[in-house]
């Protein structure tokens, strides 16, 4: 698709904030300040957004620099027809992204400000980088160490690149929980109350907290920042019960709320918190979504005014689900952040079904309950190995329906502005997501796949039970016509579609080779161990072939702290499916008479968890 090409000069565009937009964003887009294109009049105006273009001319007035945005990225998309009007008003005042970076992968500012430009375009006006320790802190030469944490100086750069787009920057840390990439350290010891959680009775957990609040306050503009305190599962039964003895965890959580919320507001900061452990300290199961969860009043009387509560659900699938849990934060005290989820987790390619099921009714339940501020999370749990890239689809989809809650986006519209803001292909992208398949016939998941050991099995036989016999040559199929696909169409300027397709490539090999590995010991029929002894060196093959250009996209996007995960996961497959040639061999010379891995079956689902640590092996847990 041919981009519009824009130009502008001082005359018609006099609001320096959009002069600047437009600067930062003819660093990747063909808008410039004089010479050819459509010729742009831009300015600041009332709350909603109006976009109108006549005789070679367009105007955009936005109640916001991100609104005018919005409007130019309508225009690159040629969305807006010759003599034709496009008029948009949403109640959402604040409209977010959530990358996360501190699982293996930690984006390069480069990268980041590629995110920036284009979200600018579909709209969003801010941006949260989640970093449990990826961040320097002075004095803390343990805190995020050999993780590929952030300096001061990096996050300023990444602000204020932000700012010239409309786009807030908002810090997003831990200060409670889920602080486990540090805690692991031996110099943090007398901080640790469990694994992941902080000892609350220790004044030097609030000098780490302290810390973290300064760092926050003086790299970003934004007085806003998000303090996590999420999951706590284990608050108060660690090393705090053997120092201070049993104390309901509502207790411990809340004073420990109070004190930071009280330094925050010491430095100016406007703190911001998950709202989970206030419904799941009230459930017996420590289930968030659980209806019969009850929080008691005297807990709810501590909550301090000040701090906001983000309602995270990534989850359900029907509107009303959402407006009673909008109606229960209420009646905590506040209308809560909504945080939704475009899905990256634990996926190599975006998850667009998933998406879409779940972020269509979050928006219309936060628009018919008022909620004015929503932000999509890409978590990167298992390993941060995404496409992140490829989640750009999903982040034109939530954008599109934000701004138009009421109804589902247009296909016409998302391929437009996928292709002109993204350069990809919105449709390969939406086929790629097919690497995760979901449905009551079949459901898969593509890394489960790839770390699953070809020795032990424990993916393969768990989907075998679930599925019948015929499951894997399904599956089979179901990629080979994936990897067809999506060789028909160029890698483009989005998520990688030819590493997407190497992908389905390599997951139909390792099919494949199973298969004839099950017939060939079944049989012992020479032909049979050749085939299989064949297929399975080509599973090596392609596994190194994908792993050399995954390294290559890693690079160019991430710092190259945490690839020591994904090389030592490939390498590990590599060297047990060679182990498994090798058993082969043994068994058809006579020096061993059984495979006891293949040997051992399952006659019910143990309900495998599909990450790495739960496929991978068995015994020791990594």
């Amino acid at each position: 698709m041919r981009v519009q090409a824009i130009s502008w000069d001082k005359s018609t565009v006099e609001d320096p904030g959009i002069r600047e937009l437009l600067t930062t964003l003819s660093e990747e887009y063909p808008i410039h300040e004089g010479g050819a294109g459509l010729k742009l009049s831009a300015g600041l105006s009332g709350n909603g957004l109006r976009v109108s273009r006549k005789s070679g001319r367009a105007e955009v007035t936005g109640g916001s620099v991100s609104l005018v945005a919005r409007g130019v990225g309508m225009l690159l998309s040629g969305l807006v027809a010759e003599n034709g009007e496009v008029t948009e008003q949403t109640s959402f005042k604040r409209v977010g992204l959530m990358l996360d970076c501190c699982r293996n992968a930690v984006l390069k500012t480069g990268y980041l400000k590629e995110w920036l430009r284009r979200s600018s375009l579909m709209g969003y006006n801010q941006m949260m980088l989640y970093t449990k320790d990826t961040y320097q802190l002075p004095g803390e030469e343990c805190f995020g160490y050999l993780r590929g944490r952030y300096t001061a100086e990096e996050l300023k750069e990444v602000d204020a690149y932000a700012a010239r787009l409309g786009i807030e920057m908002v810090g997003c840390v831990q200060a409670l929980g889920h602080l486990e990439p540090a805690l692991k350290w031996p110099r943090y010891n007398a901080i640790r109350d469990t694994d992941a959680e902080l000892l609350t009775t220790e004044e030097k957990s609030y000098q780490l907290v302290n810390k973290i609040l300064d760092f926050y306050g003086t790299v970003y503009r934004s007085r806003r920042i998000h303090l996590g305190m999420d999951e706590t599962h284990g608050l108060g039964r660690g090393r705090y019960m053997d120092i201070n003895g049993y104390r309901r965890p509502f207790d411990i959580y809340i004073d420990h709320l109070n004190r930071v919320v009280g330094e925050c507001s010491k430095r100016g900061l406007i703190p911001i918190i998950w709202s989970d452990m206030f419904f799941r300290m009230g459930s017996k199961r420590m289930d968030y979504y659980d209806k019969d969860a009850v929080t008691p009043q005297d807990v709810i009387d501590k909550i301090p005014p000040e701090v906001q509560l983000t309602y995270w659900d990534y989850y359900h699938k029907d509107v009303e689900f959402y407006r009673e849990w909008i109606q229960r934060h209420r009646h905590l005290g506040q209308v809560p952040v909504m945080a939704s989820g475009i899905w990256t987790w634990p996926v190599f390619w975006y998850n667009h079904k998933r998406t879409v099921e779940t972020v269509n009714p979050c928006v219309e339940a936060c628009a018919r309950e008022g909620v004015e501020e929503i932000f999509f999370t890409m978590w990167g749990d298992d390993g941060g190995y995404c496409d992140w890239s490829s989640a750009l689809a999903g982040a034109c989809y939530a954008a599109e329906k934000v701004f138009n809650p009421a109804s589902e986006p247009e296909e016409s519209t998302l391929e437009k502005k996928f292709a002109a803001i993204c350069g990809g292909d919105f449709n390969a992208h939406v086929a790629a997501s097919g690497l995760t398949v979901m449905g009551e016939a079949d459901s898969i998941s593509a890394p489960a796949l790839l770390w699953d050991d070809p020795l032990l099995g424990i993916y393969y036989k768990e989907q075998e039970v679930n599925f019948g016999p015929d499951f894997w040559q399904r599956i089979k199929d179901h990629y080979a016509h994936i990897e067809r696909e999506l060789q028909k169409h160029p890698r483009g300027r989005a998520g990688n579609i030819r590493l997407a397709a190497g992908m389905a490539g390599l997951l139909k090999a390792k099919i494949s080779a199973k298969l004839s590995v099950d017939r060939a010991y079944k049989t012992r029929r020479k032909e049979d161990m050749a085939e299989a002894k064949e297929l399975a060196a080509k599973v090596v093959k392609a596994l190194q072939t994908f792993e050399k250009h995954y390294r290559k996209q890693w690079y160019e996007r991430n710092k190259t702290f945490g690839y020591e995960v994904m090389q030592i996961r490939f390498a590990g497959q590599a060297a047990r499916w060679k182990e498994l040639i090798l058993r082969l061999s043994e068994l058809e010379d006579g020096e061993i008479s059984s495979i006891l891995e293949l040997e051992e079956k399952t006659a019910e689902p143990a309900g495998v968890h599909n990450s790495y640590r739960f496929i991978a092996t068995a015994s020791v847990y990594l």
